[in-house]
Formats: C-alpha cells, structure tokens, sequence
C-alpha cells in the first residue's frame, strides 16, 4: 500500500471569484517552522481542476466533493509538489505540469492544450520550461494563476513564528513579489533568462492574481507585476 504525506493545518474553500475558490494550507520548512501555500479550485460545470495541489482533510475532500468532481490537476511550481501523488491515486485525474516528468502528463505550454476551456496556459522558458501559469477569464477581469513566480505576501499571516521572521527577513512581504528563490534556484542566478518571460507575460491581459503563496492580488495586479519586475529584473 503507498503511503502518502498526511495532511497538514489547511483553512476552509474560499470563493473567490464565481467557480474560483482557494485552500489556504501550510507547508512544513522544518522543525518549527511551517509557511501558507495555497492552491486553486477551478469549476467548469461538475468538473473540478486542482491547481498547486494541498492534501485536505476527510472534511475538506467532503466539502471539495460538494463543488464538483475532480477532473485534471494541475502543477505549475517546480518546487511545489509534495500532494501530487496523492491527488492522483485518490481521483485519477488527467495530470498537467509544464515540464512532464513521464508519459502520462499532459504538457501545459505556452497557448498549447489546457484543462479548462476558459484558462489559457503559459510556460516560463528562461527556468527550463519548469514553472507554469494559468490565465482565467473572468467576466470581472482575467485572473492570473501563479506558483512561485510571482507571490503577493501582504503579511506573514499563517506562518509560525519562525516560518514569519524568515519571510520577512528574505523579503517576501512586498505586492505581486517575484519570488527571490525561485529566480536564484531556477536561473541559475541570472536573472535576465526570465526578462523575456515576464515580458511575455506582461503582455497578457490580466486584472487580479493570485499565487501559490500569499494573498489575493484583486484589482491592478498588472501593475503591480509590472513594478516588481522594474524592482527585481530591472525592467522598464
């Protein structure tokens, strides 16, 4: 019998937006110290895309089971993961990433297939192809779905008392954050191998985000993208 990562302290669905909800869970650093992670409920009709995938409780999968069934999963983050397999034992989805690891993944590319009629997918290629996207039209503004690409960490809230000095003390409390790991771990500590991606990205039309980390960005999120990258790329 395979065993799988328990589940760990996670908050109730949140609506969003309409057929949009988000789990707020928390993610083990190391003896002490946890931080939140979110992931993203996407409905189309009955149909259900999990995206950044959190373990939920026996009364958390009842209440995921209310909004529908479980269709397609979805790993945007490289470094994001760890309930993947559990997801896919326990409701035999269709499995998307941007970089498949073996033949029953579904590549998520930039304008290439997408588990969601209204969700346009989008791959960083300066990172190797390892981190994703989602673009979601919504009729109060595109909402953009992140990983750790992009975080907006309005506090430390949710994180243990360790887990929130390191957060703060790395930056991350900032709108529309670019995560300063992930650009370390994924360019190879170049930076400019993302410029092009974010250029792209910039390109899109998007009014509200949200990522795998932090809250919510509602309203100006381009914007706000657009200054983190003048902040942290040196775009302009």
């Amino acid at each position: 019998m395979t065993t799988f990562p328990a589940a760990q302290d996670h908050g109730a669905l949140e609506p969003l937006f309409p057929d949009v909800w988000r789990v707020r869970g928390s993610f083990r650093v190391g003896p002490g110290m946890s931080i939140p992670r979110n992931m993203i409920v996407l409905r189309e009709g009955r149909a259900l895309t999990v995206v950044n995938a959190v373990r939920l409780s026996a009364a958390g999968e009842a209440a995921l089971a209310e909004l529908g069934e479980v269709k397609h999963l979805v790993k945007l983050g490289h470094f994001h993961g760890l309930d993947d397999p559990y997801y896919r034992d326990r409701f035999r989805p269709t499995f998307w990433a941007p970089k498949p690891a073996d033949a029953d993944t579904r590549e998520l590319a930039s304008d290439g297939a997408s588990p969601l009629e209204r969700a346009r997918p989008f791959r960083f290629e300066g990172t190797a192809g390892r981190e994703g996207a989602l673009l979601v039209a919504q009729d109060a503004g595109n909402l953009l779905v992140t990983c750790d690409s992009v975080q907006n960490w309005e506090s430390a809230a949710g994180s243990s008392f360790l887990g929130g000095i390191v957060v703060r003390l790395m930056g991350f409390i900032e709108p529309a954050k670019i995560g300063p790991i992930w650009v370390k771990k994924l360019t190879d500590e170049d930076p400019s191998k993302v410029r092009p991606d974010f250029e792209r990205l910039l390109g899109l039309d998007f009014t509200h985000l949200v990522g795998g980390h932090g809250e919510l960005l509602r309203d100006g999120a381009k914007a706000a993208v657009k200054a983190s990258c003048a902040r942290t790329l040196g775009m302009h």
